[in-house]
């Protein structure tokens, strides 16, 4: 091949893409990214800028002890070991790295780490002005060191020569490279691939995509054209919907409760809402939430509790509001097929098609723990505990259908190649970030999973690019 147009293009501005774009130029490389929506960030611009890591300096300074290989471990177990275990390793064992590399770039994160999912102990960095900060910072510090990006520039294939890729095709023109690296995002704004590859997301229109417009799965076009291997078929993160409207709403409020189809409640309501969609597949995908009408309208020393128990969970979203579970929206949407009022617990059980004993056995239970102080059952936090006794009841039929991160995509290796379906590594090819398979699970580990897989993977494959450039071995 003659000399490349860049030693490095990158398919995509999100944190991968930019995480990926900053490591290589870094390391003296000349970069491109192509990007095919109008401005930087992809669905990482959109996100709420929590990145999942263990034994930064951050998480150090607060005190908080996590032993090598903790993450891993409990990574792994939460998802029954079904991933790719030398991948996540590679990348877990690396995340406090990142995070003191994110920061040295000038991603600015509060001091105070959250607990994001069921880990052992706080691994949630919070991005100070979420997505839009870290991808801020990332883009400024990757055209500082002049690092090129190209808005609107669709790639419709990669160009290839002799079985190494070579570059990219956009637009009918053909740049190239020494190495590509796909971050290109997720499937999730691409109905028809959602239907596909996440079809217990995907619920004919009702399911609808958090994230960019641009998250179209052209990841597959190129695993198609190369005969890429693909893994994480029907995985992701939903989250909990009405089907009222399309509004986002990642958490349940703690004071309803929440129960399957034959009444019975199955999970603490304040549960990581990974664990919660986990939980609502091995359920049919159909919940009811349920409350009464002091839960709507409380008295202030109530609601202050509720306000104040919140900002105790997650301190990085202290402005916590319900955004379907309120007196206005119930009254808005009081004659929708999903929303059921009744004046007494059995003829909201008769609404909702549940055995009145049932339903009432189980909200009589819930009440009489309220009462003891202690949720025995599923251990929800005391703050969150509050008598369902006021009628009217609501029971609003909730599903899994807001999609939030789609894991179906390319194969990797541990340093972020991409694998055929040979086995054999294609090389001048690598892949971060949504796109990619094998990392994320059945079960979401927590808030901000997908941002580092974004950044870690980025900033390996980044590292990667470069040793190929020099063929001098690079350490993580």
């Amino acid at each position: 091949m003659t000399t490349p147009d860049f030693d490095v293009i990158v398919i995509g501005s999100g944190a991968a893409g930019l995480s990926a774009g900053l490591s290589a130029i870094e390391r003296g490389a000349s970069v491109l990214i192509v990007e095919s929506q109008g401005e930087v960030g992809g669905s990482s611009r959109l996100s709420g800028g929590v990145v999942m890591a263990s034994r930064s300096t951050l998480q150090q300074a607060a005190g908080i002890d996590d032993a090598e290989g903790n993450l891993f471990r409990e990574y792994m177990s939460l998802n029954a070991w079904d991933l790719s275990a030398g991948p996540v390793r590679r990348w877990a064992d690396s995340l406090g790295e990142t995070i003191d590399w994110l920061q040295g770039h000038g991603v600015p994160f509060y001091e105070q780490l959250i607990f994001g999912g069921d880990e052992s102990r706080p691994r949630g960095h919070c991005v100070e002005g979420g997505g839009q900060a870290l991808v801020k910072a990332l883009a400024a510090a990757y055209t500082a060191r002049g690092g090129e990006i190209a808005f609107g520039r669709r790639v419709d294939s990669l160009a290839v020569e002799g079985g190494d890729v070579v570059g990219v095709v956009s637009g009918g023109e053909t740049l190239t490279a020494a190495a590509v690296v796909l971050a290109s995002g997720g499937f999730g704004a691409n109905p028809d691939r959602l239907a596909e590859f996440y079809p217990s997301a995907w619920v004919p229109g009702e399911s609808f995509y958090i994230g960019a417009d641009g998250a179209q799965g052209d990841h597959l076009d190129f695993a198609e054209q190369l005969g890429v291997q693909l893994t994480g078929f029907d995985r992701g993160l939903r989250m909990l919907n009405p089907g009222i409207d399309k509004v986002h709403e990642a958490f349940l409020p703690g004071w309803t409760i929440l129960v399957d189809r034959h009444g019975r409640r199955f999970a603490d309501e304040t549960a990581p809402y990974g664990i919660l969609d986990a939980l609502m597949r091995n359920r049919g995908n159909v919940g009811y939430v349920i409350f009464d009408e002091a839960c709507l309208n409380p008295p202030a020393a109530l609601a202050d509790r509720y306000r104040d128990a919140y900002k105790q969970v997650w301190p990085n979203h202290a402005a916590f509001r319900p955004k379907h579970y309120t007196a206005e929206v119930m009254e808005l949407f009081a004659e929708h097929e999903r929303v059921h009022i009744a004046d007494t617990v059995e003829a909201l059980a008769a609404s909702i098609g549940i055995p009145d004993v049932d339903l009432r056995g189980e909200i009589d239970r819930y009440n009489d723990l309220v009462a003891l102080g202690e949720d025995a059952d599923y251990a929800k936090p005391a703050k969150f505990l509050n008598p369902l006794a006021t009628g009217p009841f609501y029971a609003v039929e909730v599903r899994p259908t807001a999609i939030a991160h789609t894991g179906f995509g390319l194969k990797i290796d541990e340093a972020g190649r991409v694998l055929a379906r040979t086995g054999q590594v294609i090389p001048g090819l690598y892949a971060a970030g949504e796109c990619t398979g094998g990392i994320s699970g059945r079960v979401y580990v927590g808030s901000g999973s997908s941002l580092a897989s974004a950044t870690g993977f980025g900033r390996i494959c980044g590292q990667t690019v470069t040793e190929r450039l020099s063929q001098t071995p690079v350490s993580v």
